[in-house]
């Protein structure tokens, strides 16, 4: 991440875009889980099916965001990537201490 001019290798680009998929993963499957979760709730009977309804458009609402939030990346974005790498764990020590004015 230390090179910050707009254009990156195609390599990097790649590297970007498996890191962002990677995020994007996790992101809707932390978005998912209390979703899962209310499914259950449902088929043991303690959710009423309205309410497990309710749940699933709020779900819908916030996978769009999260849908519209990974669609519109650019593999240039050193900031989304940065975020994703810390997200993951993913951050060198070089840059945990280049960047750890953000991390604190």
């Amino acid at each position: 991440m230390k090179s910050h001019s707009n254009k990156k290798s195609k390599a990097e680009r790649a590297r970007n875009r498996e890191i962002i998929d990677q995020y994007h993963k996790k992101t809707t499957e932390d978005a998912l889980q209390p979703l899962y979760e209310h499914f259950i709730e449902w088929k043991n009977g303690n959710l009423p099916y309205y309410k497990l309804t309710e749940h699933i458009h709020e779900f819908h609402k916030l996978n769009q965001k999260i849908w519209s939030r990974f669609n519109h990346f650019s593999s240039n974005d050193d900031i989304f990537v940065f975020q994703a790498k810390k997200e993951l764990g993913l951050l060198t020590e070089e840059e945990k201490e280049e960047f750890k004015h953000w991390l604190d």
